[in-house]
């Protein structure tokens, strides 16, 4: 049955994201206080509406994938052999409602994540200049693009360089003075980051957001009618990154009907199991059965016993008894007669069953209930092929009796990715009028950003989705075998290694393509140069002219790369470190001949199933994953089924005891039957024989 019989999910979002702030009319307010051509980088004049336009998109995104998310989600088919029990009923739908709001969680974080990734390692150009600056020369000859820096923290080694905004005034054409400041509202190298820095308290205040207005000499003609945040729904100082991290959402309501959840799975039947006395007609019957066949069965066993012992005691001859014998067919009468032809008919007819009974090879079924571990492991050993059991739960977590640790590379847990590299690496700065583009040091700060960015999604991906995996269910009613279970976990893992990584490839892919095709020039000056002419042409001084790497030109393709020093240089940062193999990082020349940091272990090769001239974007594909370490424990995941019986078949082929219980059983009803046979038979016989004299007496007469 679908979830949607029973269950019920209403999201409750962030008031943000239904006011004021996220709508058409105050992205246009924003925009209408732009006036002067001249501003301070950090005015909220001209910083305010970027900031406001990503907010309305993170509630825009989060309300989407919600949305679709509980569509899904209540679609889908909740399978149960039978009736859950309603603690274990609402325990399993809790359990279920966690992992999916985790799961559209990390669907709404994940394109986030590595968006702020790229654009931090590529180091692109963002709006108002926020991360960058130029610097033309007196001659017009020169232009220089310069990375900024907020307090002494530069764009180029991190993205949380930033600085408070405020409203400010120009005093003088390179003098401004904060007259107004806006709390916790921040501008810095890069829009999102700051966004998700700032809180919203100052828009809790309206009083002033009215003063703010003043500063701005709204041109709207109109009064300020927008409304603050209430600061009895939500609190003031939580950042937009806490309120984001929880999909833009302060809280949950799932109702769930156990009784709808009855209704719709409509069972046929029920059972109960208790432990009682044989019931007493069943007893009853049982004697009244053996006691007939034993009582007429021993009356005649001792009879001639008795007999037989008066005839020894005295003296008969052997030639007596040979006349006993012969006069016990020797009939005189027709009641003997009857009595003889029962007598044989029944000796037939037990003989017959005992033969049946004992000779016949029969399919024995023997069901065990409750058995315990120690046992089923011994009907395993003994009756593997008939052997089943049946779990008393048809569901059982993964977590319970598996554990998988994935194994990285080793490139995710050395230097290469620590901060003190990234810095040796940036050593003064300038690294773009220092280096040549075809040069690999020009771009290596936003490459090993990008690996240890990569490299931090990737465990976070892989940890993420191997949670998902072991708290979701393994369903079915019959108990596995441990070859059949290990089989399964396979199965599993196979499918985990395909789907797990198409997650993060498909979003990383469809960025990079995005980037590259809209040609978003790079403050690291690989892909764009900017040129300068000497003649001032009709109110410009510069244009962009497109990087060639060998014969691919940056403006036709953005995955243009070339080798430089064992690595790779190319329009991107990020193209060049995906298109690098690791020969350089096993060479001491090529990563430092210095000496401060050194190689990865040659010897580490053994072990790996990558080789020195695999390229980056290889091991990306598998999530940087050299190995899953996995653990199983058999006896948890028997425990956990907890079987309520098992039952195994075999082949008996001799079976006298339950030959002589059938002829007991059936004896005294035999003696009726053959009894009534023989009285039917002699009375033809006698009746054809009349008959038969008569006919011959008439002839005669």
């Amino acid at each position: 049955m679908t979830y949607s019989n029973f269950i019920t999910i209403q999201p409750y979002y962030h008031q943000v994201c239904s006011s004021d702030f996220v709508s058409s009319q105050w992205i246009q307010y924003s925009i209408s206080n732009i006036k002067n051509s001249t501003y301070y980088f950090a005015d909220y004049a001209i910083n305010s509406q970027s900031q406001f336009q990503l907010l309305t998109m993170l509630c825009q995104q989060a309300q989407q994938i919600v949305d679709n998310g509980i569509e899904t989600f209540l679609q889908t088919q909740y399978v149960s052999s039978q009736i859950d029990s309603q603690d274990l009923f609402q325990s399993k739908i809790n359990l279920l409602i966690t992992d999916w709001r985790s799961t559209i969680l990390n669907r709404y974080l994940r394109p986030i994540n590595i968006i702020r990734t790229i654009s931090q390692g590529n180091l692109l150009m963002n709006f108002g200049l926020n991360n960058h600056f130029s610097v033309t020369n007196s001659t017009y000859t020169n232009t220089k693009i310069i990375l900024n820096k907020y307090s002494n923290c530069s764009c180029a080694l991190s993205s949380q360089c930033m600085q408070v905004m405020g409203i400010y005034k120009q005093i003088s054409a390179a003098r401004f003075q904060l007259i107004l400041p806006i709390p916790n509202f921040f501008i810095g190298c890069s829009p999102v980051e700051s966004l998700l820095k700032s809180t919203l308290e100052i828009f809790y205040n309206r009083s002033y957001m009215v003063e703010i207005d003043k500063y701005l000499l709204n041109s709207l003609g109109s009064s300020f009618n927008f409304s603050a945040l209430n600061p009895k729904l939500s609190l003031p100082n939580e950042t937009v990154e806490i309120i984001v991290n929880r999909l833009m959402i302060d809280s949950w309501s799932s109702n769930i009907s156990f009784s709808s959840y009855y209704q719709a799975c409509d069972p046929l039947s029920c059972t109960i199991e208790y432990i009682g006395k044989n019931n007493i007609l069943d007893v009853v019957t049982s004697i009244i059965g053996i006691f007939g066949g034993l009582s007429v069965g021993l009356k005649l066993f001792f009879i001639l016993i008795l007999r037989s012992s008066e005839k020894i005691a005295n003296n008969l001859s052997f030639v007596a008894m040979k006349t006993v014998i012969k006069n016990l067919f020797i009939c005189y009468n027709q009641q003997q007669m009857i009595t003889r032809l029962q007598i044989f008919f029944l000796t037939i007819s037990l003989y017959c069953i005992f033969l049946y009974s004992t000779y016949t090879t029969q399919l024995i079924t023997v069901e065990i209930n409750k058995p315990t571990f120690s046992t089923y492991q011994t009907l395993s050993l003994n009756y593997s092929q008939s052997l089943q059991c049946f779990c008393s739960d048809i569901s059982i977590p993964y977590k319970s009796f598996l554990a998988i640790k994935p194994r990285f590379h080793d490139l995710c847990s050395t230097q290469f990715v620590s901060q003190n590299w990234i810095n040796y690496l940036y050593g003064e700065g300038n690294l773009v009028y220092r280096y040549s583009f075809t040069d690999f040091r020009a771009s290596a700060v936003g490459q090993f950003q990008l690996l240890t960015s990569l490299c931090e999604i990737s465990q976070e991906t892989i940890n993420t989705s191997l949670v998902q995996l072991l708290t979701s269910d393994y369903n079915d009613r019959q108990l596995l075998s441990e070859q059949r279970l290990d089989q399964l976990i396979q199965t599993q893992i196979n499918e985990f290694q395909l789907i797990t990584p198409n997650s993060l490839l498909n979003i990383l892919n469809l960025i990079r393509e995005t980037i590259g095709a809209n040609m978003i020039v790079s403050v690291w000056s690989v892909n764009w140069l900017v040129a300068t002419e000497s003649i001032i042409r009709l109110a410009w001084t510069a244009h962009t002219i497109p990087i060639v790497y060998g014969k691919c030109n940056c403006g036709s393709s953005w995955t243009c790369t070339q080798s430089s020093q064992g690595m790779m240089v190319g329009c991107y940062p990020l193209e060049s470190l995906l298109q690098t193999t690791l020969q350089c990082f096993y060479n001491q020349s090529c990563i430092d001949s210095t000496n401060k940091f050194t190689q990865l272990n040659i010897s580490s090769l053994k072990t790996s199933q990558y080789r020195m001239n695999t390229t980056i974007q290889t091991i990306l594909n598998n999530l940087m994953i050299e190995e899953y370490i996995i653990n199983k424990s058999y006896e948890n995941y028997f425990n956990q089924c907890a079987p309520s019986s098992c039952s195994y078949n075999y082949m008996k082929k001799y079976q006298v005891t339950e030959g002589i219980i059938n002829i007991i059983s059936l004896y005294s009803g035999l003696v009726i039957l053959t009894g009534c046979l023989s009285v039917v038979l002699i009375k033809l016989c006698s009746y054809r024989s009349n008959r038969i004299t008569i006919e011959i007496t008439e002839q005669n007469t």
